[in-house]
């Protein structure tokens, strides 16, 4: 092996420089072949091919044959390489690389988002987004929802990182601590299928409290369908979730037990009586770990969206029945991602339809 071919530097996947292709100019013509360009410049030959055929131009050269015979012509065409040919087609075709900011081209589609997240919707990114593209609202005008925060970041858009709902750091789960305090069955006894989100009738419980820990909302969210309910409480009293379902029993009626198989609750004093809550095996009450509110994430993400209209710090005391149903309404005809940006409250309307028709 020659001292050209034992080389310790790759340059595999690198552009050819003006350099390399003034020198590839000048081996040419001083008579040496592609081969031996291909070894000089540390290159492949195939790449010393290329580059020649891009950069060559086609010149007229007088013929040395040429006479009085006309089948002669007087000029011969050869094609003859040029290294700033070759360089102004690169630059040329640089100039053509990559994908262009669609920005200007889908200019309806962005100002509809912008609408939809600004506006009186209060809509995230993605549902925006997704919503459109299902109900094909601007056909040719297409992006993804990670193009959108690029362009929210690139200040392309009117809408800031300030108007987003949820853009927040998330923080690692934590080591799950033992329970100091036995309220009823643990998360780990509850059936398999409730993980799974395919079966529908697992709910998730949880409590919202007010300022300075006075007043009590309850939400409870379905696991499959992502519906949710919430009522107020007024304290924390365990009665108050027992009353709670015993309303609901009442509501459905016969429907109960297919629509309530089981709810899972943090550790709060609000679900505390979980015998009276479970009535003589009316309902399956579970309990998750404690501090470990990922168990509930369904639930939780839906107190986060309660809370863009009752933030922390906000008294209970003069919500009314009329503004928990507005908020319930508008978190349940929300577009979800993994629904293919139908709403809880579509599929609740199909599943409630499903179970009287049986």
């Amino acid at each position: 092996m020659s001292q050209l071919e034992n080389i310790t530097v790759s340059l595999k996947r690198k552009h050819l420089t003006e350099a390399e292709r003034k020198t590839i100019e000048r081996m040419l013509r001083a008579g040496a072949n592609k081969g031996e360009i291909a070894k000089a410049l540390f290159r492949h030959k195939s790449t010393i091919k290329r580059e020649i055929k891009r950069g060559s131009v086609s010149q007229l050269k007088r013929n040395p044959y040429a006479g009085k015979n006309p089948k002669y012509p007087k000029f011969i065409e050869r094609m003859v390489y040029f290294y700033d040919v070759g360089q102004r087609i690169y630059l040329k075709h640089r100039d053509n690389c990559g994908n262009k900011n669609k920005v200007v081209a889908c200019t309806q589609m962005v100002s509809y988002i912008e609408n939809k997240i600004l506006g009186p919707e209060r809509w995230s990114v993605d549902a925006a987004i997704g919503y459109a593209k299902v109900n094909n609202l601007f056909p040719g005008q297409q992006m993804c929802t990670k193009t959108f925060y690029n362009w929210i970041e690139d200040r392309l858009v009117k809408v800031r990182n300030i108007d987003l709902l949820l853009k927040v750091r998330r923080r690692p789960k934590r080591l799950r601590r033992e329970r100091k305090r036995h309220l009823g069955k643990s998360i780990e006894e509850r059936p398999g299928i409730v993980e799974t989100r395919k079966e529908f009738g697992h709910w998730e419980g949880d409590g919202i409290v007010g300022k300075r820990h006075k007043g009590q909302l309850i939400s409870l969210v379905e696991r499959k369908l992502g519906i949710g309910l919430l009522f107020n409480a007024k304290d924390r009293n365990s009665d108050r979730m027992v009353h709670i379902i015993n309303n609901l029993e009442q509501q459905y009626g016969k429907q109960f037990p297919i629509i309530f198989k089981s709810i899972t609750f943090d550790n709060g004093l609000e679900f505390a009586d979980s015998i009276s809550m479970e009535g003589n095996g009316r309902i399956n009450i579970y309990y998750a770990h404690p501090y470990s509110s990922f168990e509930r994430g369904t639930n939780e993400n839906w107190n986060g969206i309660v809370r863009r209209f009752i933030p922390k710090g906000l008294s209970f005391d003069n919500l009314r029945d009329d503004d928990l149903h507005r908020i319930t309404s508008y978190i349940n005809t929300l577009p979800r991602k993994r629904f293919g940006y139908r709403t809880p409250l579509d599929l609740w309307n199909e599943q409630q339809a499903a179970i009287l028709s049986n």
